[in-house]
C-alpha cells in the first residue's frame, strides 16, 4: 500500500485543528499515513495539543512550527516540502474527512488511472446565528471531469468542488500544479484560485481529475471563515484568472467561449480602474479585451431583476 502525504496548514485554531487530525488518524486506509501540521500561530496552544498524539502503527504525526510567517500560504509552501508519498494532499484546519476518504480516493486513482479524485461536500455552516448542515452541498455525479464543466463553472457559476481538502492526487501532479498556482501570487496569498487551479490543473494537462459524487469530506463554515468574509466577486475573479493561466499554459481551445472570455476580462479590467484591489489581482494575461454589448445588457437585466426580486422579498 502506497505512502499517503496529509499536510494541515493552521493558525491559532487548536479547537478545530484536533477535529481534522483526528479524522486523518482514524482512516480506513491500509496503507501508512503521514500528517504534518504547519503551524504559524502566535502561541503554543497547537503545539501542545500535537503533542498529545501518539504515532501509532501506520500513522505518524509530525508537528512543525513556522516561526517567519508572513502569509497564510506560507504554511502551504513549507509543508509541500515534506510531501514524500505517492500519494497526498492539503486539508484545511477546520474541515474534515470521512473515515473512508483516503481509501476511496485512492482506490478510484487507480482503478480510473487519473491523478487528482475530488470528493463532494457537506457544509457545515456555525454562526452565531445559523447552524445548519447541507449534505452533498454540490449536485455533481461521479465521472471524469471534462474542460467542458468547468468553463460553465467560470462562466455560468455551475458547480464543482474547489476547496483543496476535498482532493487527494498523486504527489508529483499536486507539487506541479500548486507551484504553478504561486506564479499569479496576488490571489494565491489570499489563498483564493490555487485550490481551484490544483484540483482541476490535471483537467487541462491531460492525466485527469475524476468527481466522486459522495461527500466523503466535511467543510466548516464559521464566523471566521475566510471564504464567507471576502467579497465573493474578488474570489470569483481568482478563479477565473487561474482558468486563464490553465488555458494558455496547455493552448486550450476555447473557441466557442471566446467572446465571453474576453467580455468577462474586460468587464474586470473596468472595474479595476476604480478599485485599486481589483487592479492588484489582475495577472499578466494574453488576452484580448473587449466589452460585447448584448452580454453586458443580458448581464445588467440578470443582476437587476434579482435585485428586484431580494427588495420584494425584503
Amino acid at each position: 500500500m502506497s505512502l499517503v502525504s496529509v499536510i494541515i496548514p493552521t493558525v491559532n485554531r487548536p479547537n478545530l485543528v484536533k477535529r481534522a487530525i483526528e479524522s486523518v488518524l482514524k482512516q480506513s486506509y491500509e496503507g501508512e499515513i503521514e500528517l504534518y501540521i504547519i503551524d504559524s500561530s502566535d502561541n503554543d496552544k497547537t503545539e501542545k495539543l500535537c503533542n498529545l498524539f501518539k504515532n501509532l502503527k501506520k500513522r505518524k504525526i509530525f508537528y512543525i512550527k513556522n516561526e517567519n510567517s508572513q502569509l497564510p500560504i506560507d504554511n502551504y509552501i513549507i509543508g509541500s516540502r515534506y510531501i514524500c508519498g505517492e500519494y497526498s494532499k492539503f486539508l484545511n484546519d477546520d474541515d474534515w474527512l470521512e473515515p473512508s476518504y483516503i481509501s476511496y480516493a485512492v482506490e478510484t486513482m487507480i482503478s480510473k488511472n487519473v491523478a487528482c479524485v475530488v470528493s463532494n461536500v457537506n457544509l457545515i455552516k456555525n454562526f452565531s446565528k445559523e447552524k445548519s448542515t447541507i449534505r452533498d452541498y454540490y449536485n455533481v455525479e461521479n465521472g471524469l471531469v471534462q474542460i467542458e464543466q468547468v468553463l460553465d463553472f467560470i462562466l455560468k457559476s455551475s458547480a464543482l468542488p474547489v476547496t483543496d481538502s476535498a482532493g487527494l492526487m498523486k504527489s508529483e501532479k499536486l507539487k506541479e500544479a500548486f507551484f504553478s498556482s504561486l506564479e499569479h501570487f496576488e490571489c494565491t496569498k489570499l489563498q483564493f484560485g490555487f485550490d481551484f487551479y490544483i484540483n482541476y490543473y490535471p483537467v487541462f494537462d491531460g492525466s485527469g481529475t475524476y468527481l466522486v459524487e459522495e461527500s466523503l469530506v466535511n467543510c466548516w463554515a464559521g464566523n471566521d471563515s475566510m471564504t464567507l468574509n471576502v467579497k465573493k466577486s474578488k474570489i470569483s475573479y481568482c478563479y477565473f484568472f487561474a482558468f486563464l493561466k490553465m488555458i494558455n499554459l496547455f493552448d486550450i481551445n476555447v473557441k466557442t467561449h471566446r467572446e465571453l472570455i474576453e467580455h468577462r476580462a474586460s468587464m474586470i479590467k473596468v472595474k479595476s480602474f476604480f478599485n485599486k484591489d481589483i487592479k492588484k489581482l489582475i495577472p499578466e494575461i494574453d488576452i484580448r479585451f473587449r466589452i460585447i454589448l448584448g452580454i453586458f445588457v443580458r448581464d445588467l437585466v440578470k443582476k437587476t431583476i434579482i435585485k428586484v426580486k431580494y427588495s420584494i422579498k425584503d
